[in-house]
């Protein structure tokens, strides 16, 4: 299997900036008579697993990743990257044209483009081919071409949709089709994936797990939430998959590789017999202090303070929190997923490994507030200052730009999930996550609230992700009680795991969440910035902080304010696609 995925990777290096629905795959089927037996149609699908690596620019960061900069969780280091752009909305400006929109499109009618194209060159070979082996390989196909249809129908709603390959004279004549009828098809391909597939497979492929995880996902956009429920449920009742006991191991390179509990469902993959490709994943979330690195995307505020207290309550709500020491008696997800001033960071970063301060690790404590980096010195074996901190916050040296003139800098946090210190960030192996276990349980809980089909199951399953993080099991309660718990747990469960945008269109609740000011933390930790009030109705409901009583005490992000209106909520359909082909329709307002 460690060279089937070393093809796919490298397939992605070949043909990852194809921009066009147009353009048909050159490392994929060029022939129907070439899938005559069953090694060729596994050849032939690597090709489409191929075009199932969604990244954004040259450097293997998941697309999926960069798109979480766009949510009210997160902010790109500079004004000017195209995640930061969208965010800002009509501030940005996020106009037509913008590189992450294009780069989904293409990335979604490249992996759709393949698999039309393997399930009708893999006929050829059916009757070579085992039954078993034939309709697990073309199940897999099949689910693969949902997911791209599921993400084209979040990102831009109506979309032209096609299940064959096309002559050149039809790229250009392709309709939008409504999501209902894109949706009718996805649920019998799923189906029929369900019926076919392994229940466990290598991480790399997708298994049952996948296809009606996908299913129900699929159905909770469309709020079709018996659907959703039933197939999640199907999921949970197969007995094969359950929660990683420690949560951190997840997103570790060994970690992933034992995968204990088979939590996760499905994943990219980079090849570890091989130098090449590697991701740079964990350079992109570091600190400027740990030598060599400069993240690109961080956390903001309202992450941090969408975590609970170690009682169960919201932080305006519970006497347990201390605004003087904001990572004390939190969830400890909160301490898993982000890194705040005074926590440890520990990075191998391969480059220098016998200088003092890198051998074997990095070792930092991250500090903001003052002119030094404190290292670990592995020659005295002691913590050390070193002048010079490049994220050192003052009046004049904002890197972490709390002024009006910087471009670079987050608000005082940096992601801690996926940081690996056992592996050179600089080589990464460490695969991008795409849907796991803790996602069936939550879905199945939301589903069943939004039915207010409300049971023990319920809670049940949103009691086994919390369990994991120490926090206190819920109880049944009002639907409106536990549709706010559920909305929490999947934010804080899967920060920049790539569902935080899909989860706010879904709920109707973008721009809400999304519009202000990003604030960070305290500009002086000894002027204790006032603890945000959450509003009534849909903000009280969804958690979303206001912090007008304490900006001015908080970091901020270039003096930006967020400014997106009801046409931001599905991106506008990339204008060379529009120039080749008449029929279709830009989205509203674009």
């Amino acid at each position: 299997m460690k060279k089937i995925f070393y093809i796919i990777i490298i397939g992605v290096t070949i043909s990852g900036c194809k921009k066009t629905l147009d353009l048909q795959p050159l490392d994929t089927i060029s022939s129907t008579n070439f899938l005559t037996n069953e090694a060729e149609i596994k050849l032939g699908l690597t090709g489409v697993y191929n075009g199932a690596q969604w990244n954004y620019g040259a450097t293997n960061t998941p697309l999926l990743k960069r798109i979480e900069a766009a949510t009210d969780f997160g902010l790109s280091r500079k004004g000017s990257d195209q995640e930061d752009l969208m965010a800002l909305g009509d501030n940005g400006p996020f106009v037509n044209g913008n590189a992450i929109p294009a780069s989904a499109w293409s990335n979604a009618y490249a992996l759709i483009s393949r698999t039309n194209s393997f399930l009708e060159g893999m006929k050829a070979g059916e009757t070579a081919t085992p039954t078993v082996a034939y309709k697990r390989m073309r199940s897999e196909a099949l689910v693969l071409r949902a997911w791209s249809y599921y993400h084209l129908m979040v990102w831009f709603g109506d979309v032209p949709f096609f299940t064959a390959p096309l002559a050149p004279s039809e790229y250009d004549t392709q309709k939008r089709i409504s999501k209902a009828l894109i949706t009718a098809r996805l649920y019998q391909d799923l189906d029929e994936a369900w019926g076919s597939l392994p229940a466990q497979n290598d991480r790399g492929r997708v298994n049952k797990g996948v296809a009606y995880g996908l299913k129900a996902k699929i159905a909770m956009l469309m709020k079709d939430y018996q659907t959703a429920a039933n197939t999640a449920k199907a999921v949970i009742d197969a007995n094969t998959y359950s929660l990683n006991p420690t949560f951190n191991n997840l997103f570790s390179l060994a970690g992933q590789n034992a995968n204990a509990g088979n939590e996760i469902l499905f994943m990219t993959q980079l090849p570890s017999d091989n130098a090449n490709p590697l991701s740079y994943l964990q350079i992109g979330l570091l600190p400027r202090q740990v030598l060599g690195t400069s993240g690109n995307n961080y956390p903001n505020q309202a992450m941090v303070d969408k975590f609970e207290c170690t009682d169960g309550k919201r932080i305006d709500q519970s006497p347990l929190y201390d605004p003087a020491n904001p990572s004390k008696n939190r969830d400890k997800r909160l301490g898993w997923t982000i890194f705040m001033p005074g926590d440890e960071i520990n990075v191998a970063t391969g480059a220098n490994a016998s200088l003092p301060y890198q051998n074997p690790v990095q070792r930092i404590q991250y500090n903001i507030y003052s002119d030094i980096v404190i290292r670990y010195n592995w020659t005295t074996n002691a913590f050390v200052n070193v002048a010079g901190n490049p994220d050192y916050v003052s009046s004049t040296n904002s890197v972490w730009q709390f002024g009006s003139t910087g471009a670079v800098g987050g608000v005082g946090y940096c992601w801690r999930k996926y940081i690996d210190p056992a592996q050179n960030a600089f080589a990464g192996k460490s695969g991008y996550i795409l849907m796991r276990y803790a996602d069936i349980l939550l879905t199945y809980a939301e589903a069943k609230i939004e039915l207010n089909q409300v049971d023990a199951t319920v809670t049940s399953a949103i009691n086994l992700v919390r369990t994991r993080a120490s926090q206190p099991i819920t109880i049944l309660g009002t639907q409106d009680v536990l549709r706010q718990l559920v909305r929490r747990e999947r934010a804080v469960e899967f920060a920049m795991e790539g569902v935080r945008f899909i989860d706010l269109i879904r709920w109707g609740i973008y721009n809400d969440a999304v519009n202000g000011p990003i604030v960070g933390a305290a500009k002086n930790p000894t002027d204790v910035p006032a603890i945000p009030s959450f509003g009534a109705g849909v903000k009280d409901l969804n958690d979303i902080p206001d912090y007008t009583s304490s900006a001015s005490k908080r970091i901020s992000s270039r003096n930006q304010t967020r400014l997106t209106t009801s046409k931001h909520t599905l991106w506008p359909i990339p204008q060379g696609e529009i120039d080749k082909n008449q029929n279709l329709i830009q989205n509203p307002g674009w």
